[in-house]
């Protein structure tokens, strides 16, 4: 691999963007395709100084190494479609996924990676967009991983899950559960608790009583609104992965439906709330 390799980020969004602007930020030559992106893909890469090769193809046959950053839905469509445009090049990129997927979709998609001889790393990102570089950790594992590891560890926090490449995704998931799951049981509390006309009340004794819990809950309750879909799906896919192990998996299962109840209600329609109370007020609707 060059001194410093040409890195293939796909695509731009918001997670996307700060990894390519830290990148960038280092030194580091940033391509991707921007070819049938949105206008805001297209804005993003324009005003980062991301170089658009518009074609994959073009940016696959460039990339000495290809970070995929999509959604755990979209990470197979993704990788085939690389594939199909490794086939026709000459080089023999990094491929690394950054989606978050479930263990057994990260196997998949290593295998057909490892069909072409193509290296492959799974990986998932701890933390929010607006966290990277400083304070959001990149999982990562595989027999591939270290490469990814010596490559940017100047310029991200990394962790090393092992060799086993399903284990990033593990990780991920099952350190979703413990925050999601105390949304959840948050949820459930303050959904009884406006049945009962006790919402406020209830609110005000956890701040008092659990105030750590409570500052926990300042940095995630406020999201939901927007990504309660995606959590949804993530907690399925924990669930699914638990009982594919013969694992316990109440919890999981349990804080999957406890969203959709939520979801299903539409208190969060139309919502951006600021902090934790406000979300929480939304329970009175019910």
């Amino acid at each position: 691999m060059k001194t410093q390799p040409i890195i293939a980020v796909l695509f731009p969004g918001d997670m996307g963007t700060q990894i390519a602007k830290a990148l960038i930020n280092h030194n580091f030559k940033v391509i991707t395709a921007g070819e049938g992106r949105s206008e805001r893909t297209l804005q993003n890469i324009k005003e980062l100084g991301i170089i658009d090769t518009h074609s994959l193809q073009d940016t696959v046959e460039q990339a000495d190494v290809i970070l995929s950053l999509t959604s755990p839905e979209g990470s197979l469509k993704v990788a085939e479609s690389i594939i199909f445009c490794l086939e026709k090049a000459s080089n023999c990129p990094l491929y690394v996924d950054l989606n978050s997927n479930t263990p057994a979709l990260a196997a998949t998609i290593e295998q057909l990676f490892l069909s072409i001889d193509i290296p492959f790393v799974n990986g998932a990102v701890m933390g929010a967009s607006k966290d990277i570089p400083d304070h959001a950790v990149l999982v990562v594992s595989g027999m591939y991983g270290n490469l990814f590891i010596n490559l940017f560890a100047p310029v991200f926090k990394i962790k090393d899950a092992g060799e086993k490449t399903e284990a990033a995704s593990a990780y991920k998931l099952l350190f979703s559960m413990v925050n999601k799951g105390m949304n959840a049981l948050f949820f459930e509390t303050m959904t009884a608790a406006a049945h009962f006309g006790i919402l406020d009340e209830l609110n005000e004794s956890l701040q008092e009583f659990l105030p750590g819990t409570y500052q926990d809950l300042m940095k995630t309750t406020p999201t939901y609104p927007q990504h309660i879909v995606r959590r949804i799906d993530e907690m399925k896919g924990l669930a699914e992965m638990l009982e594919s192990e013969n694992l316990p998996n109440i919890i999981a299962s349990g804080t999957a439906q406890t969203f959709e109840r939520v979801l299903e209600s539409g208190i969060f329609e139309n919502e951006k709330p600021e902090g934790v109370i406000e979300t929480l007020q939304n329970f009175k609707k019910l």
